[in-house]
């Protein structure tokens, strides 16, 4: 059973487009195997490694493990839980059999084992506690999560994200499925912290091609809608604010041949600014420093990427995460935005790209990501470095998409040709817009927004993707 199991997973495995029909007929397949498996345990108790060998028990154990059926992962789950604890089983595999067992019934998973792909992404799929699932999987034996996904991410050459948790939707009769206490830990903090009761977005307004954008729009101009309910605008200012721009720089060894490019592109897009606009410059290689803090002088601006002299390591997600941390400072009466120029390949990061997304959607700027190509490959290209590119990209895209922002490309400066006043432009076409929820209920769910032009399909209203209710 595990022969035939393993064949035509590996099948699907090495060409998942090809044969994602199939995935069904596994799904099949492993209900069919599990079935009997179970059958034999209801007759003659659980069968440890002693009565099998060492081979069958293998075999016991990869067909329990490796299931989507988990009502009956769910059957056998107590004697599971107690052949861990006889050391019988391994308790990552119990891990992993736990997580399968929670998502089946809509709960969310404790050890984040369990992930699917859509379309050209990876997700976890949605856990318990994030803030508590190292601590869980080292009681378990499993490395932290950052590792599993940077290893995922290795393996298929794929973005991976965290699932954006939802509001619970469980089945009937879930709430004592593979809980913690049968797992012997404990979910404590359960505390939920109301950060604030107005959600402020900044809303980006584009015209088609040969259009332009529509002046002096008012409040009663824009639709809000949060999870498909339209919302009341309790906030609206015009497009006049000044902005706070932050250049975030690639001069890690991957750019080094790029370096003029990136600094031609920064200098350009600050001679281009407008003159409420305040910017700041950081670099990174290996270190991450702050060239400029944010400032209005041009000169002092334009002298000081002159002077950046950076090399080594690529730290692409901690200089990003540093950037909000350390340089955008939320001022009233400010609006705030991120220029990421970078070829997006990460070598050095303490965090993943899904650590970065989760810190992006509880931000309100935007972030506009220019990908500077160093692999030499197009994202159409099947080979190694086609792959890589296509996955540095789409991390790049997404994460312009996610904030409200725009996604750029360039190899070389003449690539970006216009792009600086379009940014700007962009900036002078932004409307701060806040509604308190009509959804009152903070617990921890992902609340998705869109916002429309009335009476105006042809015009684009852009802004971040949702928020979490914390």
């Amino acid at each position: 059973m595990r022969q035939q199991q393993q064949k035509l997973r590996s099948e699907i495995l090495n060409d998942f487009e090809k044969n994602k029909p199939r995935v069904s007929e596994l799904n099949i397949l492993s209900r069919r195997h599990l079935a009997r498996v179970c059958e034999i345990i209801r007759n003659d108790g659980w069968l440890n490694e002693a009565a099998l060998k060492h081979e069958g028990f293998s075999a016991l154990l990869f067909l329990i493990s490796s299931n989507k059926a988990t009502d009956l992962q769910q059957q056998i789950f107590t004697l599971l839980v107690e052949a861990t604890k006889k050391v019988e089983i391994p308790k990552p595999m119990l891990a992993e059999v736990a997580d399968s067992i929670r998502l089946g019934y809509g709960q969310p998973q404790i050890f984040g084992t369990q992930a699917t792909r859509r379309g050209d992404v990876i997700y976890i799929l949605p856990m318990l506690n994030d803030a508590r699932v190292d601590d869980w999987r080292k009681a378990y034996e499993l490395p932290p999560l950052a590792d599993e996904i940077r290893a995922l991410e290795r393996q298929n050459l794929l973005p991976v994200l965290r699932s954006q948790k939802l509001s619970a939707q469980a089945k009937p009769n879930s709430s004592d499925v593979a809980t913690t206490a049968q797992l012997g830990i404990t979910d404590t903090d359960t505390e939920i912290k109301v950060e604030t009761n107005v959600v402020a977005l900044n809303v980006r307004i584009l015209a088609p091609k040969g259009a332009s954008v529509p002046p002096n729009l008012s409040k009663e101009d824009f639709i809000v809608t949060e999870d498909g309910v339209q919302q009341d605008i309790s906030y609206f200012s015009n497009a006049s604010a000044p902005f706070d721009l932050v250049l975030v720089l690639d001069f890690s060894g991957s750019t080094a041949d790029k370096q003029n490019l990136i600094k031609g592109a920064a200098k350009q897009l600050v001679e281009v600014a407008r003159p409420e606009d305040r910017i700041a410059v950081v670099s990174f290689g290996d270190k991450i420093a702050t060239e400029s803090p944010l400032t209005s002088d041009k000169a002092a601006l334009l002298d000081r990427i002159a002077k950046i002299n950076a090399d080594g390591a690529s730290p692409v997600w901690d200089a990003l995460a540093y950037t909000f941390t350390n340089v955008l400072k939320p001022e009233p009466g400010r609006r705030s935005a991120i220029v990421f120029m970078t070829d997006g390949e990460d070598t050095s990061s303490k965090i993943t790209f899904a650590d970065e997304m989760e810190e992006v959607r509880h931000h309100d700027s935007l972030v506009y990501s220019v990908f500077i190509n160093t692999t030499h490959a197009e994202p159409s290209d099947r080979d190694y470095a086609g792959k890589l590119t296509a996955k540095l990209e789409g991390t790049l895209r997404m994460l312009a998409d996610e904030t409200g922002g725009q996604f750029y490309a360039a190899k070389q400066l003449k690539d970006l040709n216009g792009i600086y006043e379009q940014i700007v432009q962009d900036i002078g076409n932004i409307y701060s817009v806040g509604y308190e929820p009509k959804n009152d209920q903070r617990d921890r769910g992902w609340r998705a927004i869109e916002v429309r032009i009335k009476d105006r399909p042809d015009i684009t209203a852009k802004t971040r993707r949702g928020y979490y209710a914390n």
